[in-house]
């Protein structure tokens, strides 16, 4: 059964085993006896929208549905990148469906698809074609020195209200994320950044939100430049499942523009909701 967790310069100690072992037991203890406590009626993981402190977890937030208000969640059952499962009780296919219903409720669209997506450094068959697959199954993985970067290039401005990032720690471990950047700007002439987070064993969406930035609380911006600083485990080379770059959609047309002349648009339907962005 594949793991992609352990890399070359980073092997595993037999200690390190023993603490993955007791660290996967826990896990399943808590399952259990949170099924348990509601008659086996769980919340799928990934089943909420989100808090509003602008850094978020849509798998973390399922258990302030069927449990408490904390931000740390319990992940619970992995499945590798070819569909195989791993140990455990984190079912990826339903924290990353109901992640996506979770963003389309809040009225939430990926404009991704209106951007060139650019990497510092790409595997073979591990490209920016794969981190755009709607699927916790395929992924992006770099093949070079750290730091890591994934752009992301709109040839207009765009209103970006949230980034997001699928991750799973239990199947990739050295190789997720630990703490990553945003930088934007018009080029890479004049990046700033906006946003950065930290991350301890992430698992399912990661959501990383523009709050204070405007009054409106999204950036504008042509470019979108991710730096990915380090991994877990002292990790060389990083997985992303799939990332998101979402914005909101628009009843109607807005008259009003911006300082630099930038016109909102609105989505008049499911096809052009999916399919189209600011003209």
């Amino acid at each position: 059964m594949p793991n992609f967790g352990s890399q070359s310069d980073t092997p595993d100690t037999p200690g390190r085993i023993a603490d993955a072992f007791r660290r996967h037991r826990l896990r399943q203890q808590r399952r259990r006896m949170t099924e348990e406590d509601n008659d086996g009626d769980v919340l799928p993981e990934g089943a909420d929208l989100g808090d509003d402190d602008g850094n978020d977890n849509y798998n973390d937030d399922a258990h302030t549905h069927s449990s408490s208000s904390s931000h740390h969640g319990t992940p619970s059952h992995d499945t590798g990148s070819n569909g195989d499962s791993f140990a455990g009780g984190f079912d990826d296919e339903a924290a990353f469906s109901a992640g996506i219903r979770s963003m389309e409720g809040l009225g939430l669209v990926d404009i991704g698809n209106l951007a060139t997506w650019t990497a510092s450094s790409s595997k073979a068959g591990f490209g920016m074609k794969e981190l755009r697959e709607d699927s916790p199954f395929s992924y992006w993985q770099s093949d070079g020195q750290q730091p890591h970067f994934i752009t992301i290039h709109f040839t207009k401005k765009v209103a970006i209200e949230r980034i997001c990032l699928y991750l799973n720690y239990e199947a990739d471990e050295s190789y997720t994320p630990s703490k990553m950047l945003i930088l934007s700007g018009s080029g890479d002439h004049d990046l700033v950044e906006v946003a950065s987070r930290e991350m301890t064993e992430p698992m399912g969406w990661q959501i990383i939100q523009f709050k204070g930035i405007r009054y409106d609380n999204s950036l504008r911006c042509h470019l979108i430049k991710i730096c990915l600083l380090s991994n877990h485990q002292n990790g060389k080379d990083s997985h992303v499942r799939c990332l998101k770059v979402m914005s909101r959609q628009k009843e109607g047309v807005s008259e009003r523009e911006d300082e630099v002349g930038f016109t909102e648009v609105g989505f008049t339907s499911v096809k052009l909701r999916s399919e189209s962005g600011i003209r």
